[in-house]
């Protein structure tokens, strides 16, 4: 009988344990739109009930709410989205722990320089335009779609994991390295890398993925499918690979300066339909393009594995 007792007693207890744990929630103003949004209950107290944190499977929306810490959003391991953009002062995120993410939006947090993605299986599309990042691993997150990430600190960005993605925007960051060769180039339906001077070359799957001239760039970066090629082009090699062509906008021909033999010019319309092409001779080239009409295209140079793009207007 006794040892019924003691076995009811300590079950009894273990759920009480189990229920009655807290997570710190350490940030007052966090707390209290926690409450204001019916999460949490009570009065403040800096904390949180985690059995409650656990459940909870909603979307948490706390933008610009003067919030500097969201230390506890670990314990939120249901929630699908995540919305804490214009908090100025979040220096750091771990989600880690939030396994249901689908969607983050954390755009305009100045001060965040890191925010943990590991194990988010789920992430489908994130958001940290004009943030301070300086690293970001997405290795882990498989379903990724949408990577907007414009505006930060990143120098090293590797998608070679993520073969769900549609829409990548890293310009005018610091890169020095961009892999995208995930698979899934032929699929990607917007692409901007623009405003990194120091990115000699973009690691992608098939150089002559139809797309590609429509692929967003900075002047001094190329496309490139072998690192070996990428590590060893400096970035006067680089210059010497753009092509001049003038004038623009033109009527019915162009002229186009190559500095290699063996190049080609290939023009796209906005459908990202090749409509022309020609080989190029070393020197200047006269190029006939009286048939195509008026619009606005987008020409692409190749010379070996490297190509160039610029848009082309015919009036």
């Amino acid at each position: 009988m006794k040892k019924t007792t003691y076995l009811v007693v300590l079950c009894l207890s273990f759920i009480s344990f189990s229920y009655g744990q807290y997570t710190a929630i350490p940030d007052a103003q966090f707390e209290q739109e926690l409450i204001n949004a019916g999460i949490d209950t009570g009065s403040l107290d800096g904390q949180i009930l985690t059995s409650v944190a656990n459940a909870y499977s909603g979307i948490i929306i706390v933008n610009n709410k003067g919030i500097n810490d969201l230390t506890g959003i670990e314990a939120f391991t249901s929630i699908t989205g995540l919305e804490f953009g214009y908090n100025l002062g979040i220096t750091s995120v771990d989600l880690s722990g939030c396994t249901a993410l689908q969607t983050v939006d954390g755009r305009g947090c100045l001060s965040m320089t890191s925010v943990n993605l590991n194990g988010l299986v789920n992430l489908t599309e994130i958001n940290f335009k004009k943030v301070g990042l300086t690293s970001l691993d997405v290795s882990t997150n498989s379903a990724l779609s949408i990577a907007l990430l414009r505006i930060n600190n990143l120098s090293y960005m590797d998608f070679s994991q993520n073969s769900a993605l549609t829409v990548l925007d890293v310009k005018n960051n610091n890169l020095t390295f961009l892999d995208m060769r995930n698979g899934n180039n032929a699929h990607i339906d917007y692409f901007n890398s623009d405003y990194n001077s120091n990115l000699d070359c973009i690691l992608i799957d098939d150089i002559s993925t139809p797309d590609l001239p429509f692929w967003i760039k900075d002047l001094l970066s190329c496309f490139c499918e072998d690192p070996g090629v990428c590590l060893t082009v400096s970035v006067d090699e680089v210059q010497k690979l753009s092509f001049n062509m003038y004038p623009n906008p033109t009527t019915d021909s162009i002229y186009v300066s190559a500095l290699k033999n063996n190049s080609f010019l290939s023009i796209y319309n906005i459908m990202g339909k090749e409509v022309f092409n020609k080989s190029l001779i070393q020197g200047e080239n006269l190029i006939d393009i009286s048939g195509l009409p008026s619009g606005i295209y987008v020409a692409k140079f190749t010379s070996g594995k490297q190509v160039d793009t610029k848009k082309l207007i015919i009036q």
